[in-house]
């Protein structure tokens, strides 16, 4: 259902999601953290936006829905730990520059936008069972 808000928020984060996958996150020194660096970092960047997409479509599992935006929320912040810990360490391995590329502020952005569709989805499911109270 396009007409919802939280649709449009999870799409936004499935599009940004992809965009992980395509450029480059972080350099330090010799070693570049993108897609297919290290296997958790492209595993976790593959599966935020397959869970968001998927949570789109799941429009009248409202309760469902809201646990796989949770689910989602703690994916992006695990991705970005993991980042910070391989720059962490590819940084201290040697004496090598880190460079953050824009990407970076994605994951922040999803989290952002992940727990505005939770509270869309929330008002969504009070609408509905105050509909359901009134019959």
């Amino acid at each position: 259902m396009i007409q919802r808000i939280q649709t449009i928020y999870l799409f936004i984060v499935t599009v940004l999601g992809i965009l992980l996958c395509c450029f480059p996150v972080a350099d330090a020194g010799d070693f570049t953290i993108k897609w297919g660096a290290t296997i958790t970092f492209s595993g976790l960047s593959l599966l935020m936006p397959t869970v968001s997409l998927a949570t789109i479509f799941l429009y009248k599992k409202r309760i469902l829905q809201m646990r796989l935006c949770s689910f989602d929320i703690i994916l992006n912040v695990l991705t970005l730990l993991l980042t910070a810990l391989d720059v962490y360490l590819a940084h201290n391995t040697g004496d090598a520059d880190i460079k953050l590329y824009w990407p970076v502020v994605i994951m922040p952005i999803n989290v952002i936008l992940l727990y505005l569709a939770i509270r869309a989805i929330g008002k969504d499911e009070a609408l509905v069972r105050s509909l359901d109270r009134l019959r």
